[in-house]
């Protein structure tokens, strides 16, 4: 059955969620129902339909305000859509029922809600076959991997590695963001060194969420975010694992000349270009927050970088390097 999440991912993957557990978006949607949310215009009865209201009805208002009149009238919808609704997100309710903020319009959202309801297999379909054909048209105007995957992560909207015979081919953040893309790296140094599970999909501790697609044996393509994933991030990453199969071939690539390691024993005074490393690659490549931890001064920071990029070829505040150093940083128990 089609989920809270499925409908969400495959209409308006730019919604935002702004109250509500993560746990309730895998609840089944039985269909959409639009309302004014106010007496006489609620509908009859919404009980595990999602419920598409127009943000007018929460501007100056709390979500709790809103959610009170529906359970007033004990409705019991799967989740909540405030659509047409721009700027900040709303603040949080007490509920865990998921609330959602579109952009988009009422009529807009219940419309393609409803016509995705009805043919879901078939909107899966041409999904896939617009990203296969999308991908095979990026890889053949540039054969690097990084091609298709950027092309999917745009699409979709969700952190995009692609790994091969221990070595990272490319990473693409945006725009599931840079903090996301080193906790990618942070909780799974094994994959950057071939050490990944067959398992598809999993969730980390803290809450992070995987989907791996096997490429060929010692290399696969990742998706990432911190929301779990819909039906839409499994077809996308089929599509795509069907590009890089042709592009990486069954044969292992040929190693790149090996770039210097990140260096853990040594003088003192590259403890502390290693310590500066860390920290920086830590803070997502930004200046003044890795001095704070290090209690110097930001010229500091810029001249130990420096020094490190000379020396080792490494600056933390390049997404692929701070990867490297984080995942060495994990390996080694630092």
């Amino acid at each position: 059955m089609t989920s809270l999440l499925d409908l969400w991912r495959a209409v308006d993957p730019e919604a935002r969620l702004a109250s509500g557990s993560v746990a309730h978006l895998g609840d089944p949607a039985r269909g959409v129902l639009r309302t004014r949310a106010v007496a006489p215009h609620l509908p009859a009865a919404v009980d595990g339909e999602l419920l598409v209201v127009d943000a007018s009805l929460i501007r100056g208002r709390p979500l709790d305000t809103l959610l009170a009149t529906l359970a007033a009238a004990e409705l019991r919808p799967v989740g909540l859509v405030v659509a047409g609704h721009a700027g900040p997100g709303p603040e949080s309710a007490e509920s865990s029922l998921p609330i959602l903020v579109s952009a988009r319009t009422a009529a807009q959202l219940t419309e393609a809600m409803a016509a995705y309801l009805r043919d879901e297999p078939g909107h899966l379909q041409r999904l896939s076959t617009n990203l296969r054909l999308a991908a095979a048209e990026a890889a053949l105007a540039d054969p690097d991997p990084a091609a298709p995957a950027g092309l999917v992560a745009a699409r979709m909207r969700r952190g995009v590695a692609v790994i091969a015979d221990g070595e990272l081919l490319t990473l693409h953040p945006r725009p599931a963001g840079r903090a996301l893309a080193a906790r990618f790296a942070a909780a799974h140094a094994p994959l950057l060194s071939g050490g990944s599970r067959a398992e598809s999909s999993r969730r980390t501790r803290d809450g992070f969420w995987l989907l791996e697609r096997r490429v060929r044996p010692g290399a696969a393509v990742w998706l990432f975010d911190d929301l779990p994933f819909a039906q839409v991030d499994e077809v996308a990453a089929n599509a795509l694992g069907v590009t890089l199969r042709a592009l990486l071939g069954r044969t292992p690539r040929p190693r790149a000349a090996a770039r210097p390691a990140v260096r853990t024993s040594a003088p003192k005074s590259d403890d502390r270009i290693v310590a500066t490393l860390l920290a920086v690659a830590r803070s997502n490549g930004r200046i003044a927050p890795a001095a704070r931890a290090l209690g110097v001064h930001r010229n500091t920071i810029l001249y130990r970088l420096r020094a490190a990029r000379e020396d080792q070829g490494l600056d933390p505040r390049r997404p692929e390097d701070a990867l490297r150093i984080l995942a060495e940083a994990q390996r080694r128990g630092g």
